[in-house]
């Protein structure tokens, strides 16, 4: 890719950061490969995330207001928070003061950061208050009875914290090389909570699909997009390549083409009135993807050919 606009992109997005995508590759091109296909699979990783932190806050409040007989059983005498826990609630409680907001239950809770929630599952909560072990069987009623672990729940539930914190802070994540079981955790903690949400997260899920591309596609558009200057010609080419695909073909979800391995398309169909304005000496413009613009236009030897053809007609029909 051109030395110049990577050299932009560095400035802008810091040495260091793509420096941790690097280290190992002098080619530019795959460095920020490698930071766009991160980026993509945080991307992907968010909804199956924000789904188990919701169902996971929800099914614990659930589980605590019921066992309390309030909603803010975080305030109950009989409830005894950690320090750090009662740090969060208070902290929780300045932020809706400090917005000139109510005070409810409903806002502490949406407040409380997914630390919060994972630490309720520490020892303490098992030896100083009610809350556990039963409380396992409540917030994940379809987790099998032989998993009902306070200390290995903590650890899945850390483990997913850890992970959520890199991919909401925009860190690096390709480098892991247990990502596929981590991805595959949260679901789990989804589906012990709720089938229904377990479903959805997974007909959402693209994280899998984006993971087995592996990092090709990210460096095929980098060098498609930005080439090196060296191959890039002063004046367009006289034939720009164009083939003709005798059966029918579609590689709008990525296919092998006549010209390698292509990610995404459009395809476009011609009617009569388009390839009337082709014969006739029109250019066709073709919005690809709302990103690019193709133009078709009918080359002179088939104008000329055409023309012939109509000629000869004409005499067939003692024009």
């Amino acid at each position: 890719m051109q030395e110049e606009f990577f050299k932009s992109i560095k400035i802008a997005l810091s040495t260091e950061r793509l420096d941790a995508y690097g280290a190992d590759q002098p080619e530019p091109s795959v460095v920020l490969a490698r930071y766009l296909w991160n980026m993509a699979l945080c991307e992907s990783l968010y909804s199956p995330l924000q789904l188990c932190e919701i169902a996971l806050r929800n099914s614990i409040h659930r589980q605590l207001s019921g066992l309390f007989g309030r909603e803010d059983w975080f305030d109950d005498a009989r409830f005894t928070l950690t320090p750090f826990a009662a740090n969060a609630v208070q902290k929780a409680k300045d932020k809706i003061m400090t917005a000139r907001k109510p005070l409810t239950s409903g806002r502490v809770i949406s407040e409380l950061q997914f630390g919060f929630w994972t630490s309720l599952f520490e020892y303490h909560y098992e030896r100083d208050t009610s809350f556990l072990p039963g409380a396992i069987k409540g917030v994940f009623p379809r987790l099998p009875k032989s998993l009902h672990h306070r200390r290995d729940r903590k650890s899945d539930l850390e483990q997913i914290r850890a992970l959520r914190n890199r991919v909401f802070h925009h860190e690096r994540i390709i480098h892991w090389k247990d990502l596929d079981e981590q991805h595959a955790a949260i679901l789990r903690v989804i589906g012990w909570i709720s089938p229904e949400l377990h479903e959805m997260a997974g007909v959402m899920d693209r994280f899998t699909a984006i993971r087995q591309q592996g990092l090709e596609p990210w460096i095929e558009k980098i060098r498609h997009h930005w080439p090196q200057k060296a191959d890039v010609p002063s004046i367009a080419p006289a034939n720009p390549a164009i083939a003709i695909v005798p059966d029918a073909f579609d590689a709008t979800n990525g296919a092998e083409t006549p010209f390698g391995r292509r990610w995404g398309g459009d395809v476009f169909e011609l009617s009569a009135e388009h390839l009337a304005a082709l014969q006739a000496g029109q250019t066709l413009a073709l919005d690809v993807q709302s990103e690019y613009i193709a133009f078709l236009k009918a080359a002179e030897s088939a104008k000329l050919e055409q023309a012939i053809k109509a000629n000869l007609r004409g005499l067939d029909y003692g024009a």
